[in-house]
């Protein structure tokens, strides 16, 4: 029994042993289900990349291929990419190393294969490549470049060899470039050479094969002056009876330059300095100049170069600082600087005074403001304007800014706009006083609060609502020629409604009369001249009336005299002839249709010259006078050979 019950007991403790060491370790096991699996490997992988460096034709040639993710030894192929496909014919690849090697010759292109490894496991991986076939690399012909100093060349010039495997290198061996200029990889010529003279440079060019290919070109330059010209450094207009200083600039070529002119300048400006290109002198004469300068340069041989220039004399603004010699403006923005008005001040002054006159009809609404402050660049004036009469007295027909009121009573004066944010400039609303259709001046006048002004602080008036009163445009009227046909427009400006033109005395030229329009038309069929008034009307109420005083002057028609046949001329010796008309209006102005064998004058209609061809010459010769009409002429002229 002793025996049993130990035995019993001994199974107990093991069962139990058991239960206690499965619960310990099985708690994985008794969530559900087997253990995920490892994920896969790699695949197979070729890792180069195409194209493969370029092959020489009839060069031997070797790339190997790589492979990663492969399992125990790899074995290559390669195959054509399709049936029509260029193969890289002359090359094999090793099955066991992927050495791709042999003797290029297909021929110059590119070429292409399919290339296939595959592994121990007999995994596959496949990838196409492209191979560039290329000529053995040969020296580019010597080049040369003709280029301008300070002129920048990249990209005109490039230096490319024959053949070779691209990306190429260039290396400046021998020689020298110009200073300012280099070679980049791609052989583009890059900056601008700022030294003149020729240069003769050795480069080397080596290409990407294994390995490189080397070969040497040659590369010269001729570096010439910059191109001259002539800048447009002279004013469009200068003031009458004002000192002048001005220079015309050259640009380029080789100084020293020399300047010639040819044309007319400005009377009073004397003529130019040869060797600066200066004009001065104090002009003295109103209207249009027009000349050409003609520049020439000490290069070897020397460069030319010219501008056409027109200089304007008009009559100058003057000073505006009183009522008496305030500036006339209507409608627009105007621009001004404040300035002292004692040229130069000699005392402390307040700032300037400066004064604008406007004409406009009653009961218009004027709004006048400056911009100042406003203005998009630093400025200092704090503006104050006011509106006068032409004793210099405030008037007091004015509404204020920001107010809304429709009568107009306040004091013409404004120092600030205000607002938020706050403004500095002025403005005013002016309704011009006076019975219904008659014409009021007055004037605006705009001074610096502070005093404080400089010619540098520049301010905008501005003006618009201004109903400016009927006026005439044109004051003269060309002359005409009996029994051609006359026409001439009279016309306005401003006004209200309709404008009706009439004769208010004295009387046209026979022949001519005046429409209502103010066109004065006709033939005219007696010389002499005429003198009227013409006067024109608008339909306001009441209407305005203006007149002008003119004048008409009818001539005899021009008629060309002289003979149509010239009298002969000599070869290579001297031949005059001048021309002849009756009737007309001086000045009379010639001119010639044909081959001219002998120079006319076209101010005195004289033929002056050495003929060099024998022969007869035919052709038109006409006059015009100052009507605008004339008479034309077949002529001939016959040149001999004379003993």
């Amino acid at each position: 029994m002793t025996k049993r019950r130990g035995h019993i007991a001994e199974i107990l403790g093991l069962s139990l042993l058991s239960l206690v060491l499965c619960s310990c370790g099985g708690s994985s096991s008794s969530s559900g289900g087997p253990p995920p699996p490892p994920p896969p490997p790699p695949p197979l992988t070729i890792t180069d990349t195409s194209p493969l460096p370029g092959a020489m034709l009839n060069q031997p040639y070797s790339v190997t291929l790589h492979a990663v993710n492969g399992t125990g030894a790899l074995t290559w192929s390669i195959a054509p990419m399709s049936p029509t496909a260029l193969f890289v014919t002359g090359l094999t690849i090793d099955p066991s190393s992927g050495v791709l090697s042999g003797t290029a010759g297909w021929g110059g292109g590119t070429a292409g294969f399919l290339a296939t490894v595959k592994d121990s496991a007999s995994h596959i991986a496949s990838k196409s490549f492209l191979v560039g076939e290329f000529f053995p690399m040969q020296s580019p012909t010597p080049q040369s470049f003709t280029i301008r100093e300070y002129g920048e060349v990249y990209p005109l010039f490039t230096i490319t060899p024959n053949g070779g495997v691209p990306p190429f290198t260039f290396t400046v061996t021998g020689g020298a470039f110009p200073t300012g200029l280099r070679i980049d990889s791609n052989g583009m010529l890059r900056g601008s050479a700022i030294v003149r003279g020729n240069f003769v440079s050795a480069i080397t060019i080596q290409d990407s094969f294994t390995p490189p290919e080397t070969v040497p070109a040659q590369v010269s330059f001729s570096v010439l002056s910059p191109f001259l010209s002539v800048a447009s450094s002279l004013p469009q207009s200068i003031p009458l009876n004002r000192p002048f200083s001005g220079r015309v600039v050259a640009v380029g070529g080789v100084p020293p330059y020399h300047y010639s002119l040819s044309g007319n300048l400005p009377a009073g400006l004397g003529s130019i300095d040869p060797n600066s290109g200066g004009l001065s002198g104090t002009p003295t004469s109103l209207g249009n100049s027009f000349f050409t300068v003609n520049v020439t340069d000490s290069d070897s041989p020397p460069s030319t170069a010219s501008n056409s220039y027109s200089i304007n004399v008009v009559t100058p603004l003057g000073r505006n600082d009183t009522v008496a010699t305030a500036t006339p403006i209507s409608n627009g923005s105007f621009q001004a600087s404040i300035s002292p008005y004692i040229d130069p001040p000699s005392t402390p002054e307040p700032g300037d005074n400066d004064y604008y006159k406007i004409v406009s009809l009653s009961g218009a609404v004027v709004h006048v403001e400056t911009l100042a402050q406003r203005l998009p660049f630093a400025n200092l004036i704090d503006t104050v304007m006011e509106i006068v009469d032409g004793n210099g007295a405030r008037l007091s027909d004015c509404r204020l800014p920001g107010a809304t009121t429709t009568t107009y009573t306040s004091s013409c004066i404004n120092d600030d706009i205000g607002g938020n944010p706050y403004t500095l400039d002025s403005a005013l609303d002016f309704q011009v006083p006076g019975a219904p259709s008659t014409t009021t001046t007055f004037y605006v006048h705009v001074l610096d609060w502070r005093g404080d002004a400089r010619p540098d602080m520049l301010y905008n008036l501005s003006v618009n609502g201004v109903n400016p009163p009927l006026s005439i445009q044109n004051a003269s009227l060309l002359p005409g020629t009996r029994g051609v046909n006359y026409s001439q427009q009279l016309s306005t400006q401003s006004g209200n409604g309709t404008v009706s033109w009439s004769l208010a005395s004295g009387s046209l030229p026979a022949g001519l009369a005046i429409s209502s329009s103010g066109l004065i038309s006709g033939v005219p069929t007696t010389d002499g001249t005429s003198s009227f008034t013409a006067q024109a009307a608008d339909s306001g109420t009441p209407p305005q009336v203006v007149s002008v005083q003119e004048s008409i002057q009818i001539v005899e028609p021009v008629k060309i005299t002289s003979a149509a046949v010239f009298p002969d001329a000599c070869v290579n010796k001297p031949y005059t002839f001048t021309m002849t008309k009756t009737g007309g209006l001086a000045p009379f102005t010639w001119g010639f249709n044909g081959f001219v064998i002998v120079p006319l004058n076209s101010s005195t209609g004289v033929w002056s010259g050495t003929p060099p061809y024998t022969g007869t010459f035919q052709g038109v010769a006409d006059v015009i006078d100052a009507t605008g009409n004339g008479d034309s002429q077949n002529t001939s002229l016959t040149v001999k050979t004379c003993p």
